[in-house]
């Protein structure tokens, strides 16, 4: 169940659907509807179309299965329905669509106007947005889809400094024109082999990186045919770079390659450019890159056609021409194009069914979720930088009516067994076959690709046995001689390259027979007639169960009591294969006695549910002995197959289990455990005094040794009080309340599994309420330091200190008439305060009182204008220690004039001018303490 979507291709999906999906939602989907995947939960009833593009994806409804899986022999349970993308609406994977029958031609026409012209006549896809593509276009379209015909286009008017491409937006429109305005041309997004993360700007994934290397398209020069025939044949060509050339023949001569590349279809106009695009596709070594990264959920950082950086240095993943900054490192990755990513379907997403008459149907309650990793592909990627297609360019000149003949089956086909992920059995087999010539006797030289398909075969005969027909309802059987429906369902695909001759099919239900047919098809898109219906049984369940784990044994004179944790004896709980049916039980005198039919005491079921529930098994035997006897149990799947026994475990009889004693009494209880429900009339204690713990009516109440109460759970309203400390852990990663022994209000933070962690606590000096903010302590050369935050009544102080509270640098303090900047250790060289007289400046320091100035700093710094005067005086507002010395500038009209300060005291200065000032004047000053 997964999504693979593929730049300017169809791609594919497919979802299961569980057996409880109702049939009115069942019979709502109907094929050609559309399935929107959306991230987070979404009312769908509210949102409608709007989901057409909040979706993260958006499919086309084409294929449903509706049959049994095989697992749980209840017919009807396994609904799967899957589909291929938007980008179908423009033609699919058989050419069907809308084509152009008649010639379409256009002529020195722009970008819009052609893609606009190429677009399907039924109004399937309309026009989004159309980026300006600089250039016209000249050419003719017939017997093409509009998706091959628009692919063309952008191919065609591609530059290698400017590709050009298309998309399908999930509300049927589509946009078209440079990358730069359809992709993410500058990665937001980074997958690297180690050191995964978030950073300001980018986003690392972890992921695994193959890369597979070849020479075998490599090019030097191609001479493409065009439109024409015989002599009237047009070519366009272009030759490789030299300097992209490194190889050498045998005898030392620069290595040539000519390729001949045919497209009929394509006009002289177009021919050179057409030869100069087929040929970047070859120019340098054929290299195919596979990411898988474990990270699923990449929604948001990337989709095809966006740019990623890739980072893996072992492999050679590495580009000097690149180079960016990664939590703190400097990285040189390769840019690549994103062709094509798998990603699953998981739980919190929305899945949206809409009708072709615009009804919308949720179906997210009903999808059977997934997890798993997501593949990247990207392609020849040096090629993809430089093109914007990676599909091979054009067709022959002449029509190709040469039709594949059918492929032969090897059989008898091979299989196997074997269980999946979720600990079900199932099956696989591999398909092999001969290769086929043309119907005409000729060979195929064209062969493009196989198509398998499969289904279940409904005229074979499904017996069942009696344990089988133990778990379903005599309604619910079919006539005698088929207790079980033969499953249903349509044909599934599978496509084979051509040059393989044999497929491995799997997830198939064990011992169901399939109906199988092949046929091949030709790269000009020729298939062949299906071959004859092949029938085959797939491997039935053969696998038995693990051992399981030794049972717990309690004994009583007339029965042991069983008990087992569906564990695998090589440990662990629960743990056994999901097809478990029920467990034997067998018991002897002897430990390494071989269970058989008369050691054989009983058998207890245990199924998947009580796997994932984590529900033990529970059974009792009678065996009346008092002496020791030994337990083994073994462990069978619904096909039948036993597991070995597992390792014996005794018991001696010690016990008489509650069935078998008519009342019971405090006074008999003495060890042991009680499992019943009991009314208590008063009270539960374990002690009358010291410390003790009480339930009774009023709730759950805890004592200390000196009888004071430390925890007190009311029944009433669900309070809870708690004296001494509150701790979510004792060692890792935990929260602690009140750690100290004295309680003071203090709450610690253990981030890591180490002994540093944050607090918060709160203080108080008389009857104030101080609250400290606290980081983890660091070590800054000799000094221990951490970051405080502390709030009191009248201050609020941000500083680095160390463990004696000193500061140590920078600090910021705010009181209600101040806020200050400082340092205590001379780390900085500059103090400013801001006092309700003012900002107070100084050589270079700021200062927190007019008193704490010292001879030579500045105190007032001013600009005043001073326009038609020739005298000004200016007051301190405050009588100074001491007379000061002020400093004066007159600028006037943008002219500096004579000026001197002709009186200065404690409490201001005048100042003379040698002429009157004219408009625009103003006096500029510094004063400093003397």
């Amino acid at each position: 169940m997964s999504v693979n979507q593929v730049l300017t291709a169809l791609g594919r999906w497919q979802l299961e659907l569980l057996p409880t999906t109702p049939r009115e939602t069942l019979d709502a989907l109907v094929e050609f509807g559309h399935v929107a995947i959306i991230p987070g939960r979404v009312d769908v009833r509210t949102a409608g179309d709007g989901l057409l593009t909040a979706a993260r994806y958006v499919g086309v409804l084409r294929t449903g299965t509706r049959a049994d899986d095989g697992r749980t022999k209840v017919p009807g349970d396994k609904v799967t329905i899957g589909g291929a993308g938007m980008e179908m609406w423009l033609g699919d994977e058989d050419d069907k669509g809308s084509v152009f029958e008649n010639a379409t031609q256009f002529s020195s026409a722009s970008f819009a106007t052609t893609i606009t012209g190429l677009l399907p006549a039924s109004g399937a896809i309309t026009v989004g947005t159309l980026y300006s593509v600089t250039g016209t276009y000249s050419g003719t379209h017939q017997w093409q889809t509009s998706r091959k015909a628009i692919s063309y286009v952008c191919d065609t008017m591609s530059t290698t400094s400017v590709p050009v491409s298309w998309r399908v937006n999930g509300n049927g429109t589509i946009d078209a024109g440079p990358e730069s305005n359809l992709f993410v041309t500058t990665p937001q997004c980074a997958i690297v082999r180690r050191g995964a993360g978030e950073d300001m700007s980018l986003r690392a994934l972890p992921g695994q990186l193959n890369l597979a290397q070849d020479v075998e398209d490599f090019t030097t020069r191609v001479v493409l045919l065009a439109q024409g025939e015989g002599e009237s044949t047009a070519t366009g060509s272009a030759d490789i770079n030299p300097g992209l050339n490194p190889y050498k023949d045998i005898h030392g001569n620069t290595l040539v390659m000519t390729r001949m590349v045919s497209e009929s279809a394509t006009s002289q106009t177009n021919a050179t450019v057409r030869a100069q695009l087929a040929l970047s596709q070859w120019v340098g070594p054929h290299r195919a890159l596979t990411l898988t990264t474990a990270d699923y959920e990449i929604d948001g950082s990337f989709s095809p056609g966006d740019y990623v950086w890739a980072y893996d240095p072992d492999k050679g993943l590495i580009d000097t021409g690149n180079e960016i900054v990664f939590r703190g490192q400097r990285l040189n990755p390769l840019k690549l194009q994103v062709t094509e990513t798998t990603w699953p379907v998981t739980a919190g997403h929305t899945v949206a069914y809409r009708s072709g008459a615009g009804t919308w149907t949720d179906l997210t309650d009903y999808v059977a979720f997934e997890q798993g990793t997501t593949s990247v592909v990207v392609g020849d990627f040096e090629r993809q930088l430089n093109n914007s297609s990676a599909e091979p360019v054009g067709s022959r000149p002449n029509a190709d009516t040469s039709i594949p003949g059918i492929p032969t089956f090897v059989t008898p086909f091979s299989g196997a067994a074997y269980l999946d992920g979720k600990g079900f059995t199932r099956s696989r087999v591999i398909v092999a076959w001969n290769a086929p010539n043309n119907t005409d006797g000729s060979s195929i030289l064209d062969g493009d690709h196989y198509e398998i398909r499969y289904a279940v075969d409904t005229d074979l005969i499904y017996p069942a046995t009696w344990a089988q027909l133990s778990q379903v309802r005599w309604m619910d059987l079919q006539e005698w001689r088929q207790p079980f429906a033969a499953p249903t369902g349509q044909w599934l695909t599978v496509y084979v390259a051509w040059g393989d001759t044999s497929v491995q099919l799997q997830d198939l239900s064990p011992g169901v027979g399939y109906d199988v047919q092949i046929r091949a098809v030709d790269k000009a898109g020729n298939a062949g007639n299906w071959s004859g219906t092949t029938t085959f049984v797939a491997t039935s369940d053969n696998i038995p169960p693990s051992t399981p784990a030794a049972p717990s044994v309690a004994g009583s004179r007339i029965a042991l009591q069983i008990t087992h944790t569906l564990g695998k004896a090589t440990g662990g709980t629960y743990n056994l294969e999901a097809d478990i049916h029920h467990l034997e039980v067998h018991v002897e005198y002897e430990p390494t006695f071989t269970p058989s039919t008369t050691t054989l005491k009983g058998k207890v079921s245990a199924t998947s549910g009580m796997l994932q529930a984590q529900i033990p098994v529970v059974t009792t035997v009678q065996v009346e002995e008092t002496s020791a006897r030994y337990v083994r149990v073994v462990a069978v799947d619904i096909a039948g197959n036993k597991s070995a026994p597992s390792a014996a475990a005794t018991a001696t009889a010690l016990l008489i289990d509650d069935a078998h004693i008519s009342d019971l009494t405090v006074t008999k209880v003495t060890a042991g455990t009680i499992s019943a429900d009991w009314i208590v009339g008063s009270r539960i204690k374990t002690s009358d005094t010291g410390a003790r713990v009480e339930l009774n009516s009023a709730g759950l109440q805890a004592y200390s040794a000196a009888g004071t109460q430390t925890v007190n759970i009311a029944s009433a309203d669900g309070s809870v009080s708690i004296v001494g400390q509150l701790l979510s852990g004792t060692t890792g990663r935990r929260v602690e309340i009140n750690p100290t022994s004295t309680l003071l209000p203090e709450i610690r933070f253990y981030p890591t599994s180490g002994s540093n962690y944050a607090y918060i606590n709160a203080v108080s000096t008389g009857t104030d309420a101080n609250l400290g903010l606290n980081s983890g302590t660091f070590v800054v050369g000799a000094d221990t330091l951490y970051e405080r935050l502390y709030l009191t009544p009248n201050s609020i102080q941000l500083a680095l200190v160390d463990l004696d509270q000193n500061r140590k640098g920078g600090y910021v303090a705010i009181s209600r008439s101040a806020a200050s900047l400082g340092n205590t250790d001379g780390s900085l060289d500059y103090y400013l305060s801001v006092h309700d007289d003012g900002l107070i400046l100084s050589s270079g320091y700021f200062h927190n009182y007019f008193s704490a100035l010292t001879n030579r700093d500045a105190l007032f710094v001013g600009y005043q204008d001073v326009s038609g005067l020739t005298t000004v005086s200016f007051g301190y507002g405050t009588t100074m220690a001491s007379t000061m010395a002020p400093v004066v500038t007159l600028a006037d009209s943008g002219a500096l004039k004579t000026t001197q300060v002709t009186s200065a005291n404690t409490t201001g200065f005048t100042a003379s001018f040698s002429a009157a000032a004219s408009g625009g004047a103003n006096l500029a000053f510094w004063i400093f303490r003397v």
